[in-house]
């Protein structure tokens, strides 16, 4: 009779002790839920997620709160998801008439042989690169910016390009390895010619910096076993800074176009979200 006293106020215990711990784990994930609230109303909804996140793995057991929590996060994804389409609506505001004004001073090239076509500053079209040493700035049809270059009559060898200011500051490409493709070299009525093409990831800091240095004297050096510098002509410099900012704008207007369409899915399913989760 004793014994079975003692082991009934156990049990009692036990279960006072878990009905506390139960209501010790609600108010605790309520409070983390009126956080995040908080923060949604101060329009902090990054930190509002971050807070949800927070919840959902501390206090997975308490479901009405989770499910108030699972409606907040879909109001925040809304009013993210709104800020994001509104800014990438400002940067294709922003970048459609740089893009019209310059292109107009681009002139199309079609070649059968290339993949894609091309586009070139018009100063450019009178002096085709293959009777020439230097470069020629291009932007294809996705907007990205390359760079050939030809070295015609030296043995350099060259991998890379740099260009050195008069101060002593440059700037340089990436280095492509002759693979007879990418690097390669022909003669032309006993002529070395020495190509290379650069692509947008290996010349972009390159062309950056003679876009921000036209008005300097700047020097273009071919750079291999050996090396050759040749003064860069303002046509050349004007050329690269023209055709930079042309890239960039259109650059910049497609990855806010893909923005907006991430950012409009994204809002259409906090939509239903929120639709699914409404308090009844």
């Amino acid at each position: 009779m004793f014994n079975a006293a003692i082991k009934l106020a156990l049990i009692l215990c036990a279960i006072l002790m878990l009905a506390s711990c139960g209501n010790g784990q609600k108010e605790e994930a309520s409070a983390l839920y009126k956080n995040a609230e908080a923060l949604y109303n101060a329009q902090m909804y990054d930190s509002t997620l971050s807070v949800l996140d927070t919840l959902y793995k501390r206090y997975p057991a308490e479901t009405d709160v989770i499910r108030q929590g699972i409606h907040l996060m879909a109001l925040a994804q809304e009013q993210i998801s709104i800020a994001g389409i509104a800014h990438a609506d400002s940067v294709i505001a922003a970048n459609a008439p740089i893009v019209k004004e310059i292109e107009k001073d681009f002139i199309v090239v079609k070649n059968p042989d290339l993949v894609e076509n091309y586009r070139i500053y018009k100063t450019l079209k009178n002096t085709p690169l293959i009777n020439r040493t230097g470069l020629e700035p291009r932007v294809d049809d996705n907007g990205n910016i390359y760079l050939v270059s030809l070295l015609q009559g030296r043995a350099v060898n060259h991998t890379m390009l740099r260009v050195i200011a008069p101060d002593g500051s440059s700037a340089e490409t990436a280095s492509v390895p002759y693979d007879d493709a990418q690097n390669y070299r022909f003669t032309n009525d006993g002529i070395t010619n020495e190509m290379v093409t650069f692509h947008a990831d290996q010349c972009n800091e390159f062309c950056k910096f003679i876009a921000d240095n036209t008005d300097k004297h700047l020097k273009l050096e071919f750079v291999g076993k050996t090396s050759y510098r040749i003064p860069m002509q303002a046509t050349l410099k004007n050329a690269i800074a023209r055709s930079y900012t042309y890239s960039v704008a259109i650059q910049a207007g497609l990855k806010a176009e893909s923005e907006k369409l991430y950012y409009n899915k994204r809002l259409e399913v906090a939509k239903k979200q929120i639709e699914q989760t409404q308090p009844q």
